[in-house]
């Protein structure tokens, strides 16, 4: 009886210690407030705008130390609309991330659907990230940099910082039988980090973006019809392309209470189709040029303003975007945004280009000016 105690008191202590070596740790944001635009469709408009400065999302990481300096990891990240009560991301369930994987001292290995690399390494750079939030993206979000979609089938890889250097790279599998390059996904990028000092840049390709990332139902096909899951006229005429490739870089730099930033990309709808709702052919480009700075009035209070320049393939636009947040704790904050966006030339449709705000109805003319506030909590 004596050794049967003695071998259960092991036991759970040792079930202990392993428990003790495990965390799952629930966290998440909800993010609501209003926003007045000058015109959405012809008309003036006030509306309940979820997400301003990121998504309402929730999610679970899981870390359990394996010892020897490496861990096995998930996560499960889903993002919702707080004013419905709706999954974002297409309707999926965790349609933000979703990953299970392994860390080691020679970086980690991450299996699942997660965020393009394009968003891990510039976004946090950017004046969208820092104050500006939704309506500060670049023309349409065209380049990606906001993460308005996610990578499904991903392999990515995390490499250990050396001297402030960081590689990511990530390979997605299309899982079309017969066709290997059908919605194949590449990415690689490189980021460094130095006191005051932060850059990256990033390269990544897409096959099949119409279905391997937009969601829709079916490849385009020439001259037939095809159901374009893409609205803003910025870029919705390109959605048919057979690659979708982006390429980009970034700085900033602090100095005392102050952040100046830029940031280029370059993203090439390749080898576009034309079908009945996307009448272009060939290969289109956008060109994005985003100058920002940044200012901490108080450890509390930040503000700061950007500017966007996109040339895109037969027009151009620009905006100018002013933010400010107030932290009444390390959890909540208010803000308030404005962004202002001016359109010139011919559209991805083959009409006169408008102004069209991302996640937006587009303006009736060339002009478009909204104004949000709100608030952030996070846990």
């Amino acid at each position: 009886m004596k050794k049967k105690l003695v071998g259960m008191t092991v036991l759970m202590a040792s079930s202990a210690a392993i428990h003790a070596q495990s965390t799952v740790t629930l966290y998440g944001v909800v993010d609501d407030g209003i926003t007045f635009t000058n015109n959405q469709g012809g008309h003036q408009d006030y509306q309940a705008s979820n997400g301003a400065l990121g998504s309402s999302k929730w999610g679970f990481f899981v870390n359990e130390d394996l010892g020897g300096g490496y861990s096995a990891v998930a996560r499960l990240e889903n993002g919702f609309d707080v004013n419905t009560g709706k999954f974002n991301n297409g309707g999926r369930e965790f349609g933000r991330q979703a990953y299970v994987g392994l860390g080691s001292p020679f970086g980690s290995v991450l299996l699942g659907r997660q965020y393009d690399l394009v968003l891990d390494s510039l976004l946090p750079l950017s004046g969208a990230f820092k104050f500006a939030g939704i309506l500060g993206t670049h023309a349409a979000d065209v380049d990606n940099m906001w993460g308005d979609y996610s990578l499904s089938n991903s392999i990515k890889y995390l490499s250990p910082v050396y001297g402030g250097f960081k590689l990511s790279a990530l390979f997605s599998l299309g899982g079309v039988a017969g066709d290997f390059a059908n919605g194949r996904k590449e990415s690689l990028s490189v980021t460094y980090g130095y006191n005051a000092l932060s850059a990256s840049a990033v390269f990544s390709r897409v096959r099949n973006p119409g279905t391997s990332i937009y969601d829709a139902t079916a490849n385009p096909a020439a001259g037939t019809t095809f159901v374009n899951p893409i609205t803003n006229p910025t870029f919705s005429g390109y959605t048919s392309a057979q690659t979708l490739q982006v390429a980009g870089a970034g700085v900033n730099y602090k100095i005392g209470a102050a952040q100046l930033g830029f940031i280029y990309t370059n993203t090439r709808f390749e080898d576009v189709v034309r079908t009945s709702s996307t009448p272009f052919s060939g290969t289109a480009t956008f060109n994005n040029f985003e100058a920002l700075g940044a200012y901490n009035i108080t450890p509390a209070w930040l503000m700061g303003v950007s500017y966007d320049y996109t040339k895109a393939e037969t027009a151009k636009y620009s905006q100018v975007n002013f933010g400010t947040e107030y932290s009444l704790s390390k959890r909540t904050l208010f803000y308030a945004i404005t962004a202002w966006e001016h359109a010139t030339g011919t559209d991805s449709t083959g009409k006169q280009a408008v102004a069209a705000l991302s996640f937006l109805t587009p303006s009736s003319t060339a002009n478009q000016i909204a104004v949000r506030v709100g608030v952030r909590h996070t846990f």
